[in-house]
């Protein structure tokens, strides 16, 4: 299974790179794409400040349904023409097996508003697809983070239901599903952003 996840991915613009728990670059590069102003406005603060919390939440999250990776399915996103300015990362999650993985996007402040999130996560969208056998994806942001709405519009994503979020009291929020996909009901199912293991 592991030979169908390319090492890299390429746009126009950008190179993905498979994320590496041994690179320190990746890492601080994911952690400091989580952790900035734009980042805790729209997605909120997750209390994630070190590595060992970072792959904490990444060993809860690992894909178990439809197919099962032991590795983490996330690509850390640079620019072709200066491949050492890491930018932000695209990621799959599993949040609950009853409900889709989940992909997502974030990008350092520095790099955001130039379109790098849709281009990456659109080629990262079509490898899921097309190289990797996960068919079907969803997503869901928050409502009120117009930004990554209009990202997943653009990749093509339709509202298809809503689920609870235990860690904000059972907030109903939207799950964005790609067209054909199986709507997931209103509110009948509840996940957690630690997978399901719930808040820590």
């Amino acid at each position: 299974m592991a030979s169908k996840v390319p090492q890299t991915l390429t746009t126009p613009r950008l190179t993905l790179t498979l994320f590496s728990r041994s690179n320190p670059a990746h890492y601080s590069c994911l952690l400091a794409s989580i952790n900035n102003p734009t980042a805790y406005t729209h997605m909120g603060d997750y209390g994630i400040r070190t590595k060992e919390q970072l792959f904490a939440l990444h060993d809860a999250c690992q894909l178990t349904s439809p197919i099962a990776f032991p590795f983490d399915l996330i690509y850390i996103i640079a620019p072709t023409s200066d491949p050492s300015a890491l930018a932000g990362a695209v990621t799959l999650a599993q949040r609950s097996r009853d409900l889709y993985p989940d992909i997502g996007w974030a990008l350092k402040e520095e790099f955001m508003g130039r379109g790098y999130a849709t281009e990456a996560a659109r080629e990262f969208l079509r490898a899921l697809r097309e190289e990797i056998g996960v068919k079907d994806v969803c997503t869901w942001p928050d409502g009120k983070n117009v930004q990554s709405n209009r990202v997943a519009e653009k990749l093509g994503f339709v509202e298809g239901g809503t689920v609870r979020v235990s860690d904000e009291g059972g907030k109903e929020v939207v799950v964005w599903i790609l067209p054909g996909m199986k709507e997931v009901g209103n509110g009948v199912i509840t996940i957690s952003f630690w997978g399901e293991g719930g808040a820590k």
